[in-house]
């Protein structure tokens, strides 16, 4: 299983498109609020003393957490290049354990998109320091920060896993991720603010498993940034923010929905993977 995560890690960093692909849902994202809609937030903030930070910090915590997902998509698909070139079929028929050969697609993954997520992490920090004049994080705070993004990119490998185990062909697979790229932007409301969706889409956003993870890094993210002592309002500009969900401050029950899911997603890929051998 070491080899097959080593050979994954080396081709996708071989792989210099795939890379910078897995860039490209955090630039959007970046560009979409300083030239679209930053400026308006901002002025929508404006009850806060430093307006611009917290726009800044908050919408750094989602291109962190955009990273963490759509990292995951460029190098889930070495799975399905691996079926269509037969390379797929050789490991599997080889002594080596089907879980065995699974996991090793899935932790190279993960390992990808954590080293990924890390780099953007660093850049985030150094753009609100040195361009934002905000505070750095404390030690602490960048352990959390750590955990919690841990948490986040080992759910979205498994969710990304849990989709590529239905595809067989490149293409088919590519097609598809070009359209849950943005979609995940939306549902963990990293693209637009989740109190400015409708209602229905608020709880969807809600229950989306990747959510939870992207509200505490918002959390973390923005935890020394909101300086006003108006409180009430501090409460509704973070509801409106997604840095809170339900009033909910604590951390255990957004933990426990990325083990959970993580959980359900990586049993039902491998079920699935062994379902689709079976009939073969």
């Amino acid at each position: 299983m070491n080899a097959l995560v080593y050979r994954g890690l080396l081709l996708f960093f071989k792989n210099k498109q795939a890379v910078i692909g897995s860039f490209v849902g955090a630039v959007i994202m970046i560009i979409l609020y300083v030239f679209l809609l930053g400026d308006s937030l901002v002025d929508s903030l404006s009850v806060l003393s430093q307006p611009k930070l917290v726009v800044d910090t908050w919408m750094f915590a989602g291109v962190i957490g955009i990273a963490s997902a759509s990292s995951t998509l460029g190098s889930v698909s070495l799975m399905i290049r691996d079926k269509e070139r037969n390379v797929y079929t050789d490991f599997m028929i080889s002594p080596i354990s089907k879980e065995r050969i699974m996991l090793g697609y899935f932790f190279s993954t993960f390992l990808i998109s954590l080293l990924i997520t890390l780099v953007v992490i660093v850049i985030a920090e150094i753009y609100i320091v040195v361009l934002s004049k905000g505070k750095l994080l404390t030690l602490s705070q960048f352990g959390l920060l750590f955990f919690v993004s841990l948490l986040t990119v080992f759910c979205s490998s498994a969710f990304m896993f849990f989709v590529a185990s239905f595809f067989k062909r490149t293409d088919t697979f590519s097609t598809m991720t070009s359209v849950i790229g943005p979609l995940i932007g939306f549902l963990t409301g990293c693209y637009v603010p989740i109190g400015s969706l409708p209602d229905n889409v608020q709880r969807v956003v809600e229950y989306f498993p990747l959510t939870s993870g992207i509200v505490l890094i918002r959390r973390i993210m923005t935890e020394n940034v909101f300086t006003t002592a108006d409180k009430p309002a501090i409460n509704t500009i973070k509801e409106e923010l997604g840095i809170v969900m339900n009033g909910q401050n604590d951390l255990f029950l957004p933990v426990a929905i990325l083990l959970i899911s993580s959980g359900l997603f990586l049993a039902i890929a491998l079920w699935n993977v062994k379902r689709v051998e079976i009939k073969r």
